[in-house]
């Protein structure tokens, strides 16, 4: 079957020509080109997850909000695979001596509770309002108001401030309430 019969392909162009001039917009937002990325690069890439998800769901209706998501998951994670090319090689040890890694043994009772929390968290965050999701998100991965602003799209940083803040309250109450301990307010 040919690319251009196939109903993938040509949903992923309709979605292409409604939002195309908008994910480029987005996309010179982002200033990729001072982290050294290829705008180009995310966009392909991006263009790569929409086929993915197109898909899974062959039915579903992927209106601006799901392709704005993509394009920022997108560019997190471009952003993130950046990072880590830029940093530091570790210095080399002793190999006699081993590496202090952190309190205690890694058994499987630590990795199966630390999993589990994991897993908590990933289902209190997931039942958070869509609106403040995405923020509390970055937020957790270590990105300043104004690349929260960027990233999802919101007006200004003391907006994804109170995003931020609103949603991480509402975070640590529902983690309370599976019993994954206390926050400081």
């Amino acid at each position: 079957m040919s690319s251009s019969t196939d109903p993938v392909h040509a949903r992923l162009e309709d979605l292409f020509r409604a939002y195309g001039a908008r994910v480029k917009g987005l996309l010179s937002t982002y200033g990729l080109d001072k982290h050294g990325i290829d705008p180009a690069d995310v966009e392909q890439e991006i263009r790569i997850r929409l086929w993915k998800a197109l898909e899974r769901d062959r039915s579903g209706a992927f209106h601006a909000s799901y392709v704005q998501r993509v394009v920022a998951s997108t560019v997190i994670d471009a952003l993130r695979r950046a990072e880590v090319r830029a940093a530091e090689p570790l210095p080399e040890e002793d190999d006699d001596v081993p590496a202090d890694l952190g309190e205690g043994p890694v058994g499987p009772e630590r990795s199966a509770g630390d999993a589990e929390r994991m897993q908590g968290i990933e289902r209190c965050l997931n039942e958070i309002p869509e609106r403040r999701r995405l923020p509390i998100a970055l937020h957790l991965q270590g990105f300043s108001l104004q690349e929260i602003a960027d990233l999802a799209g919101i007006p200004s940083a003391e907006a994804a401030r109170k995003l931020v803040s609103r949603g991480l309250e509402e975070l640590k109450a529902r983690l309370r309430e599976l019993g994954h301990g206390d926050f400081e307010d």
